[in-house]
């Protein structure tokens, strides 16, 4: 199974995505609660994903679509939702050829999703 999360050298590589709160001193507490909560958010999404349970991860992601944004992190929100979308249409399909394309895709929205929860993690150092 791969790591959820990546590796320390691997977030210094990122560039960081700071909450828009991140100047906010009264958003602070609550910003850095939200971003130390994203790793085992992280390793459900890739437990669901490898375990090809899609309705959990619909569910992590419907969850993770509605407090992203309000802690300041939009992008997260928004792939959130389109991870969400593309789970809800493949657990509706009938139709076995575009269920395997659409797997696919929810894939690559898995990827793109837990790369900018790992850019909010690296962030965690450039939020005051």
């Amino acid at each position: 199974m791969r790591d959820p999360v990546p590796s320390r050298s691997d977030h210094q590589a990122l560039v960081p995505l700071r909450s828009s709160y991140c100047n906010d001193r009264e958003m602070q507490e609550l910003v850095a609660y939200f971003i130390d909560d994203l790793t085992p958010r992280m390793q459900a999404i890739r437990a669901a994903l490898d375990a090809n349970e899609v309705e959990r991860l619909r569910a992590i992601a419907h969850e993770l679509s509605g407090v992203a944004a309000g802690y300041g992190f939009a992008p997260i929100g928004d792939v959130a939702r389109e991870l969400e979308d593309k789970a809800r249409f493949l657990q509706e399909s009938d139709d076995e050829l575009e269920s395997e394309m659409e797997l696919s895709t929810l894939s690559e929205k898995v990827e793109d999703l837990l790369t900018l929860c790992a850019r909010a993690l690296a962030s965690r150092e450039s939020c005051p």
